[in-house]
């Protein structure tokens, strides 16, 4: 369906209408599949110069999955939550919980959000073996429990971030993500407050991918 080496789909829309879009790098016949978003949250946007700079990487073997943001409303008013007011990373269907509206409102139900289901639909269809979601401004590489702890040991050597334990939140992505796909995994960076060292992260971005191609 899609032969280019790059290709742009829309995903879904957010509340407001925005287009929610992802960015195909590589041979989509290629069987390593490594999911990339620069933000979630609004007002942490510094992922997105990672992301775009990925958009002119090429790994043999390995196709990239890259949104830039999966909150364009939030992005567009600067704010942490979606335009309904939700925490998108505490939106997700696996261990939601409820809770009242305020910075970290998880939204009336369990995946209500149109951001979160177009972020679900992606993961589902493509199914990627690594995922890498960008936040700020904890200066970190997140531990993901129960998953692939060397790629996430790698990241955090090739980056300076180190390696650290955050509370099991309720309703993440990379929680969801790693629930759906038993064998893959996905992982929180937390970039410092300000322009992330762009290079520094494509490149050990496509060091984790290269640790996947047999």
């Amino acid at each position: 369906m899609l032969a280019a080496a790059l290709a742009t789909l829309v995903i879904g829309h957010s509340a407001e209408g925005r287009e929610i879009r992802a960015t195909r790098v590589g041979d989509e016949q290629a069987p390593v599949k490594v999911l990339v978003v620069g933000d979630v949250h609004g007002d942490e946007p510094a992922g997105e110069a990672i992301v775009r700079a990925l958009r002119a990487k090429r790994v043999d073997g390995v196709q990239f999955w890259l949104v830039r943001t999966a909150n364009p409303d939030g992005r567009a008013a600067r704010t942490r939550q979606n335009a309904r007011g939700v925490d998108l990373n505490r939106n997700f269907p696996y261990r939601w919980a409820t809770g009242a509206q305020g910075t970290y409102y998880p939204g009336p139900k369990a995946g209500s959000e149109p951001e979160t289901k177009a972020l679900m639909k992606l993961v589902r269809q493509v199914r990627p073996q690594l995922g890498i979601y960008y936040h700020q401004h904890m200066g970190i590489t997140v531990r993901a429990r129960g998953v692939d702890a060397a790629v996430q040991r790698g990241y955090a050597r090739r980056t300076g971030l180190p390696l650290r334990s955050l509370p099991n939140y309720h309703g993440t992505a990379i929680g969801w993500q790693n629930h759906l796909i038993a064998d893959g995994t996905a992982f929180v960076v937390e970039l410092k407050a300000g322009r992330a060292p762009v290079k520094r992260h494509v490149d050990a971005v496509l060091a984790a991918a290269r640790s996947y191609v047999q």
